[in-house]
């Protein structure tokens, strides 16, 4: 089934020598993985490494055959083209943290529109803005609401949170 949808580039392995398998997390489907062939050689190649980078945002058009083996792209746009991610290390710094702790939290095969649409809006603003100190913090804060297990805090009797226990306690 020939699908568009947009994806995020949660993680990359390189596969022999000139080949390698992407981890995606799409809008339509969730997390998929897909094969690119030839993705470092070959100058009519239109699937360059450079479109993989981590948490990259693209715009996909592939076959899904959803029989649980590895995808193949039939066409790939970058869809929000970052300008500042590249060339800040800090922000780069974060982008690679944020990348490797996506690719172990996030397990589910099903689509997840408002995880989708919170990772593309942080990205987009994390590429925009400069006051960034706590940033990876605050996004892996607000993932942990999509993911089911964020803390709440039912009242304002108990302000403090007992790891060990889950719960929230007055002192």
């Amino acid at each position: 089934m020939l699908v568009k949808t947009k994806a995020i580039v949660i993680s990359t392995l390189k596969f022999q020598e000139k080949s390698l398998i992407v981890k995606c997390f799409t809008l339509s489907d969730g997390l998929k993985s897909y094969f690119v062939n030839n993705a470092f050689t070959g100058k009519k190649n239109s699937q360059k490494i450079a479109f993989f980078q981590p948490l990259a945002q693209l715009e996909i058009e592939t076959y899904h055959k959803n029989k649980g083996t590895l995808e193949r792209f039939k066409e790939i746009k970058i869809q929000n083209p970052y300008h500042s991610l590249s060339q800040d290390i800090t922000k780069t710094t974060i982008i690679l943290f944020l990348s490797e702790v996506l690719h172990h939290a996030i397990k589910e095969d099903g689509k997840n529109e408002p995880l989708f649409e919170f990772l593309e809006t942080a990205f987009t603003w994390l590429d925009n803005h400069d006051e960034i100190a706590n940033f990876h913090l605050i996004t892996l804060l607000q993932v942990t609401k999509y993911l089911g297990f964020y803390p709440q805090n039912p009242d304002n009797e108990n302000p403090y949170f007992e790891i060990t226990e889950g719960v929230f306690v007055p002192f």
